[in-house]
């Protein structure tokens, strides 16, 4: 089976106010990626989704996937406020990379995410926004 698309979804589980008012002032930003993701045709598909839970409760380098037999690839990363926006900008969308690195893909479906990602950064990351993650991808 080809030509079938796949969601890319995240949600925040804020301990920290503050936290949680800055993911909620950079969730825009994040939109052309989810709907371009939407729009990738996956050649081989294995889930429905890949969800990925963002908290300040968890290091910054923390990421770890969960269990899910429901059809979605889960993750839980790590993530806290280490500056401006553009610096949180940057960090979610390095642990939304990395979710869909971790995600068991075939080749060609990991190079079409990687393809989106590289031309979608410039678009997501303002040009403020530096590599700073230390999120390991695995």
């Amino acid at each position: 089976m080809t030509g079938a698309f796949m969601d890319l979804q995240f949600s925040v589980a804020a301990r920290n106010r503050q936290f949680s008012k800055a993911m909620r002032r950079i969730d825009a930003k994040f939109q052309p990626l989810i709907d371009a993701f939407k729009a990738v045709a996956v050649e081989y598909p294995i889930h429905e989704a890949i969800l990925v839970l963002i908290t300040d409760d968890k290091a910054p380098d923390f990421l770890e996937e969960v269990q899910n037999n429901n059809g979605f690839f889960q993750v839980v990363a790590g993530c806290s406020l280490r500056g401006s926006d553009d610096e949180l900008t940057q960090d979610v969308f390095d642990i939304l990379e990395c979710a869909v690195r971790m995600c068991p893909f075939a080749t060609p479906d990991h190079q079409a995410f990687s393809s989106l990602f590289e031309r979608l950064r410039p678009t997501v990351l303002s040009s403020r926004s530096r590599s700073g993650s230390e999120l390991d991808c695995r």
